[in-house]
């Protein structure tokens, strides 16, 4: 029987998450396959892979996850970058954490005991609930596979190690080893410390003897060891348009809005919807301690953990279950520690096991409890009936969300009704847009796609208009690929005021300037530029033209010069630099730096006339006819 029902978790998996198959990569997916160069090396990237945190990105410096990278670069190594084989994967996966999780459920939680369908009953909601999309459609979001299929396992050899009287050493190695990979997988594998710390307290199992104190012993310092690893180097703080609760001093604050957001964990739950990609800042604004929302969430939390302490200690797995998952929320709860983007789908991937598990057990009590069944035996295929119904929406609903996750542009146009005041998500979409109109072979479908992205850029810069580097993308787009030279000279300004350190604005306003003729006033920008970023091989480009087009032939000559000192084999100085002194009259100078042009590979016919000219007139034979050679032939 039990064969059938895994059998059974296999291909309800795939009827749920099979068009997902066809998805291509989509949002974060670089950081795991495309964009992940110790992934893409196959099996020869695993040493780096196992050495390196799991993402470094400028001055940020993500946690250790070897698991997934080791996973994803075996993959490549047979299958190369196939976002289509990886989808099938994920699906996979989450099938075999299904089966642990029913197994789960009835070696260590033995809810078979309570109702002998009650441990497929809640695997199998489990499995349909649309909220777990997030990390199955998400290639990045494997970890969270691993987290909970390694977390599952700790739970089920720990609570062995601790109930049983035999086979404990390999319990116990078990047990050691899937804490590790859980930890590695995640950092959120914490939460099954304290998820078996419950069931061993449950269980009155917490007996003190020499063996398991050598063995919480050895737990403690593979843990210390473990989390050194997962946390050496990381360097990640959230930021305030990430959570509106960063540096927010009110303690009232901020207990109020992570009371609200809990109500919004046991809302989406409940009703999934609508989904979005993204959350952060503002589209959970702080909350003070009189919102009616947070009061009602103060009293569903307060009795849920009063009525969970009470069955937890009457020995009723429903208190069990209670405990477990407000224990698991606490961590995304954004109290004490702000959780970036305030909430996420994928936070309650581990507590909706213990969410779907209460429910039905309170279900089962209440049945119990007016004794429903006895009074009407009928009366069970009612409830079954009723029960059909969730269970067939939850379904339809996970099966359209997966073709949501096509790609980014497609998840991201799907989502964005939802997230109007998001300030993020509305400039996470505009870059995607603007990258996907670079890509385009479409010029028509680029243009429209950029006009699309300067929209999202503006609803961004009306939500928090405090960001330079929102004013400068939104000018970015409309110089370059809308050519709207006024409007983005606005922006360019605007973010010169709010920051006059931002990348290199001036040089930005230089080349408007340059281009619409307006010498005086580029001449001042790109002077700023230069003092800002004297190396750059552009800035002086443009300082030379532009220093050449107000007549200022000493920042011509100074700006060439450390052309040529910076880019010796670029030819473009020495011409200029050749044609400097010739204004200045000093054709012998002049020559020195036309004839080193030529020398890097400068052909244009009337310097090669004009230098074998003034080789005639030197009397130097040779050289006239070595520059008279290299003229075109016709």
């Amino acid at each position: 029987m039990q064969k059938w029902i895994y059998f059974l978790l296999v291909i309800l998996s795939f009827v749920l998450y099979g068009n997902s198959i066809q998805n291509n990569y989509n949002i974060d997916d670089d950081y795991v396959v495309s964009n992940n160069a110790y992934v893409q090396r196959g099996v020869a990237g695993i040493p780096d892979i196992l050495t390196h945190p799991y993402s470094v990105r400028g001055n940020i410096v993500l946690d250790y996850r070897p698991v997934i990278l080791v996973s994803y670069a075996l993959e490549y190594q047979i299958f190369k970058a196939n976002p289509h084989v990886s989808h099938f994967i994920n699906i996979l996966l989450y099938a075999l954490c299904l089966i642990v999780m029913y197994n789960v459920l009835i070696t260590v939680f033995r809810l078979d005991a309570v109702h002998p369908f009650l441990p497929l009953l809640i695997t199998l909601f489990y499995a349909i609930h649309p909220i777990h999309t997030e990390v199955v459609d998400s290639l990045k979001n494997r970890d969270e596979l691993f987290g909970l299929l390694f977390g599952l396992l700790f739970l089920k050899y720990g609570y062995y190690f601790f109930s049983k009287s035999e086979k404990r050493t390999k319990y116990a190695l078990f047990t050691i080893l899937f804490f590790v990979l859980t930890l590695f997988s995640k950092i959120i594998g914490i939460l099954y410390i304290l998820v078996l710390f419950f069931v061993l307290l449950y269980n009155k199992l917490l007996k003190w003897n020499k063996y398991n104190y050598l063995f919480i012993f050895a737990c403690f310092v593979i843990w210390l060891f473990t989390m050194s690893k997962v946390f050496s180097g990381l360097k990640r703080d959230t930021l305030f348009l990430e959570n509106s609760l960063v540096g927010n001093p009110s303690l009232l604050i901020q207990i109020a809005t992570a009371l609200k957001i809990s109500f919004y964990h046991l809302k989406m739950l409940i009703i999934s919807f609508p989904f979005r990609f993204y959350y952060g800042y503002n589209l959970f604004p702080i909350n003070h301690v009189y919102d009616p929302i947070v009061i009602i969430s103060l009293i569903i939390h307060g009795a849920l953990l009063v009525f969970g302490i009470k069955q937890f200690r009457k020995k009723d797995p429903t208190g069990l279950f209670i405990l477990c998952y407000l224990g698991c929320l606490l961590l995304y709860s954004n109290f004490p520690i702000p959780y970036t983007g305030m909430f996420s789908e994928r936070a309650l991937f581990l507590s909706s096991l213990w969410f779907i598990g209460s429910i039905f057990l309170m279900i089962n009590k209440c049945l119990e409890y007016f004794k429903v069944i006895e009074k009407n035996p009928n009366i069970k295929y009612i409830i079954g009936l009723v029960l059909v119904i969730p269970f067939v929406l939850y379904s339809l609903q996970t099966m359209r969300r997966n073709l949501n996750w096509k790609d980014t542009i497609t998840l991201m146009s799907h989502d964005m009704p939802y997230l109007e005041n998001s300030v993020l998500a509305n400039i996470i979409y505009a870059n995607n847009l603007n990258l996907e109109s670079a890509v385009t072979e479409d010029s028509s479908y680029s243009k429209r796609l950029s006009k699309r992205s300067v929209l999202y850029y503006q609803k961004a810069i009306a939500l928090y208009p405090y960001y330079a580097e929102f004013h400068y993308k939104a000018a970015q787009v409309l110089q370059y690929k809308l050519k709207d030279y006024e409007t983005a000279e606005i922006y360019y300004k605007n973010s010169l005021k709010l920051d006059s350190n931002y990348l290199d604005v001036n040089f930005q306003l230089g080349k408007i300037y340059f281009d619409k003729k307006e010498y005086k006033t580029s001449f001042k920008n790109f002077s700023k530029s230069y003092n800002k970023n004297p190396g750059d091989s552009l800035t002086l480009y443009y300082l030379s033209e532009n220093a050449n087009a107000v007549g200022d032939l000493e920042t011509v000559y100074n700006a060439n010069k450390e052309f040529t000192r910076l880019y010796p084999n670029v030819i473009y100085p020495y011409m200029n630099l050749g044609v400097c002194y010739s204004k200045m009259m000093k054709d012998d100078s002049a020559v020195i730096y036309f004839e080193k042009a030529i020398e890097l590979g400068e052909r244009n016919p009337q310097l090669l006339n004009q230098l074998a000219i003034y080789y005639n007139g030197k009397k130097n034979t040779e050289k006239m006819n070595y520059f008279l050679n290299l003229l075109p032939r016709k």
